[in-house]
């Protein structure tokens, strides 16, 4: 009786293990194929791989006017949205969308440190994101952008993503000006 039902137990164990393991060889699971797209940014926070290189562009040119962009909010996993979802709902935090409905979730959003809308960083973003197919999709969030370059529109030439004409760099006309009156 006790080799029956040691047999028992190991076929037992078998049925509730085995499918787990060959699960895993099989098919990978969504969470490993979704971590191995995120790509950690250099102040630890993560996004999908095509979003960073975009957003590294942009924080490049940024740089280049004098413009400093921070990710303050970047990948977030199912529980850390599901909290922040609560948060939210109890009037304890602010405005977050339902686990399973935000793009921070798929690593494609960013919120950044901008300090305000009447801020240099903020006009920079309205004037130039879309051309690395970032667009502000929130609008009680200004600091909320989402890489979405499908459905993001290119400025026309000679223009900016809100259609301003782009200023032209100034010439240095003093050195040539002198030269050629002399």
């Amino acid at each position: 009786m006790s080799l029956a039902l040691l047999r028992w137990g190991v076929f037992l164990l078998l049925c509730l293990f085995a499918p787990h393991a060959l699960a895993g060889d099989a098919k990978p699971r969504r969470t490993a194929a979704r971590a191995s797209k995120l790509v950690r940014l250099k102040n630890g926070q993560m996004l999908h791989r095509d979003a960073a290189a975009a957003y590294q562009r942009m924080k490049a040119e940024a740089r280049t006017k004098n413009i400093y962009l921070w990710v303050r909010s970047g990948y977030r996993s199912h529980a850390k949205q599901r909290r922040l979802y609560e948060r939210y709902r109890k009037g304890k935090g602010p405005q977050a969308a339902k686990p399973g409905r935000s793009n921070h979730q798929r690593g494609l959003a960013v919120d950044l440190v901008i300090g305000g809308v009447k801020t240099p960083t903020y006009e920079w973003l309205v004037s130039n994101a879309c051309r690395f197919g970032f667009k502000r999709t929130v609008r009680s969030e200004p600091w909320h952008w989402e890489y979405r370059p499908r459905s993001t529109r290119e400025p026309e030439p000679g223009r900016d993503c809100v259609g301003r004409p782009l200023k032209r760099p100034r010439r240095e006309t003093s050195a040539v000006a002198s030269t050629e009156k002399s």
